[in-house]
């Protein structure tokens, strides 16, 4: 039963069909196919054109030098700190006084002899004023001096905040001058991507005029009007 059933079944399929290939779509014209090449491809950049860019930027050890001044952490201003805790230990503890006394005596001359005139009173005052000044050395501050401890400290802490606000200023610094970059590389026909960039140039200026007391904007009108770019405040 099984066998003739099985030979059914062979009997009625048929060999398979040919295989079809899928019909091929006609190839772009060469001027479209150049085209779409083209918007791939990024444009190439001038080196000429990345100097005049990077030479119109102020000098970032400029706006380092700002932001740190600006945060009052400059490595001198820590030196002076621990020199000053170190030479304090010489100097002695000084101590004035000023002692004014008012006094007054009263005193009666008797005479020589009993039936004499009585002698009149004599009444006396003092005014006296004292001046006292002292000086101290404690020797043990000569050798330690345990202010030059919180002087490290906060020289540490001084360091630590120069180099966070530095480090900042430099990654805020190049991401600008890469979007410009980028900007000048861009299809002027696409303006969403133009007009986002614009925006995040004109956010990283903002983030580094903040950060430098408007010392971004002040050299940037320098460098652009042909004045050499200096760090002041």
């Amino acid at each position: 039963m099984i066998t003739l059933w099985t030979a059914l079944l062979l009997a009625d399929t048929g060999p398979p069909p040919p295989f079809v290939d899928a019909p091929r779509l006609p190839e772009p014209p060469p001027e479209v196919q150049s085209a779409a090449r083209r918007r791939q491809r990024p444009p190439a950049l001038d080196p000429a054109a990345l100097r005049a860019l990077a030479a119109a930027d102020p000098p970032v050890e400029a706006l380092r030098a700002a932001a740190t001044a600006l945060l009052a952490a400059e490595p001198e201003q820590a030196r002076s700190l621990i020199e000053r805790a170190r030479l304090a230990g010489w100097l002695p503890e000084v101590r004035l006084r000023v002692d004014r006394r008012f006094n007054r005596s009263e005193s009666a001359d008797l005479g020589s002899s009993a039936t004499g005139p009585l002698a009149p009173v004599g009444i006396d005052s003092d005014n006296d004023v004292r001046y006292e000044c002292r000086a101290t050395w404690d020797l043990s501050r000569i050798l330690f001096n345990p202010d030059e401890l919180a002087a490290h400290y906060e020289a540490l802490r001084m360091a630590e905040a120069r180099r966070e606000i530095e480090s900042l200023i430099i990654r805020l610094y190049f991401e600008r001058r890469r979007l410009k970059a980028e900007s000048v590389a861009a299809d002027s026909s696409d303006v969403g991507p133009a007009m986002r960039l614009e925006v995040r140039i004109a956010e990283i200026e903002a983030e580094l005029d903040a950060l430098t007391g408007g010392a971004f904007s002040r050299l940037a009108r320098r460098v652009a009007g042909g004045a050499p770019a200096a760090a002041g405040r």
